[in-house]
């Protein structure tokens, strides 16, 4: 039972995390006084367009010790709402399951190439990254709905893995509300390259695995990958 638990918007995290987290541009128009200085700080702030969280990572010797878990605290909650609020236990696992697939022999990928790729290829995402959906809460609504098909089969399942070669389709009875989603998007940033959309007949098809190069540019807050996968193996 969670009805004891009180609702906290989400743009209060924000503040929290001084961060914009998913980019709404809906935040840099608030009034409020409360709100000045993070307006300011994301108004002065560079945005990590097209830059690789995966080669540039600070070392565990470069802060305190006492700032450290603070700040794996704070990636993990920016993370952690960017994809739908994920549980602490869900990060948990992927972090572990990448970690343990890194270490074969025969693998010679690092265990955040397999953790990105696991929150890609989750089935929300994918509607997100094709901008079938403003948002990831949005796309499991039509999930859990039964709206949404995977090689012709209904899928119910917001934490659904799909596979290379795998086709997406949306029900016919939500083609209207897809359309009107699509243009208010404005179709940025840009569908990341594996994926191919048709957006005639509302279809993903899943080409490749997500690359964090390629997806440098979709996120407004430093991804450090590494530092979540570290704090998780042990």
């Amino acid at each position: 039972m969670r009805s004891h638990l009180r609702y906290k918007p989400i743009y209060k995290r924000f503040q929290k995390l001084r961060e914009n987290i998913k980019g709404n541009e809906k935040l840099l128009n608030f009034k409020k006084k409360k709100w000045s200085n993070l307006i300011k700080r994301l108004s002065l702030s560079k945005p990590y367009l097209f830059f690789n969280h995966a080669v540039h990572q600070i070392s565990r010797n470069a802060k305190p010790l006492k700032n450290l878990y603070r700040s794996q605290l704070a990636i993990k909650q920016r993370l952690s709402i960017y994809y739908g609020k994920l549980t602490n236990t869900q990060l948990k696992n992927l972090a572990r399951v990448s970690f343990i697939k890194s270490k074969t022999k025969s693998c010679q990928k690092e265990a955040s190439e397999f953790f990105l790729n696991s929150l890609e290829t989750r089935l929300d995402t994918i509607l997100f990254r094709a901008h079938f959906v403003p948002n990831i809460n949005t796309a499991r609504q039509l999930i859990t709905y039964g709206n949404i098909y995977v090689n012709s089969s209904k899928i119910c399942s917001c934490n659904f893995l799909v596979k290379n070669g795998d086709l997406i389709q949306v029900s016919k009875k939500i083609h209207l509300i897809v359309k009107k989603n699509i243009l208010k998007s404005k179709l940025w940033p840009l569908i990341p390259t594996h994926l191919e959309v048709n957006f005639k007949i509302l279809s993903i098809y899943v080409v490749n695995k997500a690359n964090i190069f390629n997806l440098s540019g979709h996120f407004s807050f430093w991804l450090n990958i590494k530092n979540i996968i570290s704090f998780y193996k042990n």
